[in-house]
């Protein structure tokens, strides 16, 4: 995800005043271009040094239910290895309701043919040679009528 100061302005400006001890209203467009950049990279690193840096709205929450004496949802942020690796699999398994192929062996096999007589046609034309006009050419059947 690729962040920007619109989408951060809430987040980034808190940290500019807490951390860097900077009033975000006093610096000029370059000071702020360039602390942004670093913001960014400790955003994109995970070194920030709250978590209020990277989702001020979450934040918030959080601290509201604190204040209103209600208890934190549960989060198990344990980490599952083998939860993991399943969502890894699936990820790579292929879904079972599709067909290899919509055509047939025998259409494939003709899909072939044609794709190497192409293939000589292109040699033998680079060679200065006659190719015939059928070659490399997919007939279905389906003549048509003039």
């Amino acid at each position: 995800m690729r962040i920007s100061l619109y989408n951060k302005e809430a987040e980034f400006r808190t940290w500019l005043m807490e951390e860097c001890k900077i009033n975000p209203e006093t610096i000029t467009k370059d000071q702020n271009k360039k602390r942004f950049a670093q913001y960014v990279e400790d955003y994109n690193t995970a070194t920030l040094p709250h978590e209020k840096y990277y989702d001020m709205s979450i934040y918030e929450r959080r601290m509201a239910l604190l204040r209103n004496g209600e208890t934190l949802p549960y989060v198990d942020e344990t980490y599952d290895a083998n939860k993991d690796f399943e969502a890894h699999l699936k990820s790579h398994r292929k879904p079972t309701s599709e067909k290899d192929s919509f055509l047939s062996k025998e259409q494939l096999k003709e899909l072939r043919r044609v794709q190497h007589e192409r293939l000589e046609a292109g040699k033998l034309r680079s060679l200065g040679l006659e190719v015939p006009q059928s070659m490399g050419v997919r007939m279905d059947g389906n003549e048509f009528e003039d």
